[in-house]
């Protein structure tokens, strides 16, 4: 082998090395647009109540390596971080009173200014499949209605997809694909609320 040889062989060598560490370190991290779309509130009434919501800390950090196949390339999905401003904007459209709670919820506090229910919601699982037809993401979240003695009067798990109801084509990406995913289960959680409410009042 040559010096040029050598060289050139040096050069690919140090080119993949490069190409390989950008893909691992600045490729592929999957970032949702984090809003909702026009379709959510036009399915989403807001209803006449009061409603607190309380977001886990570590919520926000919740992120998911799972590539949907041996043969993707490695790649990150940060599920919280859009995950919280859409739950809280999901919130925002279902209730007519909705109260954040910032710090740990206490029996005191919600007396104090009348909050007779409080949501816990925390995301437990991402599921990621990516076949030759196209790819389906999907949140698991669990969900806790508390009432203002934080006694638990249900817990729920929520599961939905980004390809429920055919609401994003395939072609929309990942990013576009969790967004959908996130939409799809705070949409569910908020209705479902919606109906406990209604429960509630019927009673």
């Amino acid at each position: 082998m040559t010096r040029k040889d050598s060289f050139r062989m040096k050069f690919f060598v140090g080119c993949v090395f490069l190409l390989s560490g950008c893909a691992t370190l600045f490729g592929w991290n999957i970032h949702a647009p984090g809003i909702l779309s026009d379709k959510f509130y036009e399915d989403i009434h807001t209803v006449p109540a009061r409603m607190a919501l309380y977001i886990p800390p570590h919520l926000t950090q919740f992120t998911s390596q799972d590539r949907g196949g041996t043969l993707a390339d490695p790649q990150t999905y940060y599920i919280g971080e859009s995950f919280a401003p859409m739950l809280l904007e999901s919130f925002q459209q279902g209730f007519s009173e909705f109260v954040f709670m910032e710090v740990d919820p206490s029996a005191d506090v919600l007396k104090q200014y009348d909050i007779p229910n409080i949501v816990v919601v925390d995301i437990r699982e991402f599921h990621n499949k990516v076949t030759l037809k196209g790819q389906a993401e999907s949140v698991v979240t669990e969900v806790w209605i508390m009432n203002n003695d934080l006694q638990v009067v249900r817990h729920l798990e929520v599961i939905e997809t980004s390809d429920a109801q055919k609401v994003f084509a395939k072609k929309g990406g990942p990013e576009v694909n969790m967004n959908a995913a996130i939409e799809q289960n705070v949409r569910l959680t908020v209705a479902y609320l919606q109906d406990f409410l209604k429960e509630g009042q019927a009673l």
